[in-house]
């Protein structure tokens, strides 16, 4: 009985503890839609500080320091959404646009590619085709 008891109160926390993890998302998410993107910032690592592997907050976090051109911020997390879902293609999408923003052409093509094996009949597709055209062509101009 008593473990249980103890079984029913750890779950019983996971649960609260995601949920927080979850109206802390939702609260940085309503601070960005408000323009109030320092206050997303701050919601949204609240949230991973409960729940690290949350790709969609480590994703919205990362586009939230890229509008700030804070590009190694928006890096690191763009990689931590990445690595907590590989087949996020919109993750892969922003990560292709930050190596393009930082002039890292092969790994910006690298992104664009993985972006068509994950959406390979996607509008995605069509951008990220024109991206690696775009990419390569200036890879070659510059006989890299």
């Amino acid at each position: 009985m008593k473990k249980t008891i103890l079984a029913i109160l750890m779950f019983l926390s996971v649960s609260v503890f995601a949920q927080t993890a979850d109206e802390y998302f939702k609260k940085g998410i309503e601070a960005a839609h408000h323009g109030h993107i320092d206050g997303a910032i701050d919601n949204l690592k609240k949230a991973l500080e409960l729940s690290p592997g949350l790709a969609d907050c480590h994703l919205n976090l990362g586009v939230l320091y890229a509008n700030k051109k804070d590009y190694d911020n928006a890096l690191t997390e763009i990689q931590a959404s990445i690595n907590a879902n590989p087949s996020n293609s919109m993750s892969h999408y922003v990560m292709a646009m930050l190596y393009e923003k930082k002039k890292e052409r092969q790994k910006a093509i690298s992104e664009w590619e993985a972006v068509l094996r994950l959406k390979p009949a996607d509008d995605l597709a069509e951008t990220a085709g024109k991206h690696i055209r775009h990419n390569k062509e200036r890879l070659n101009e510059k006989g890299q």
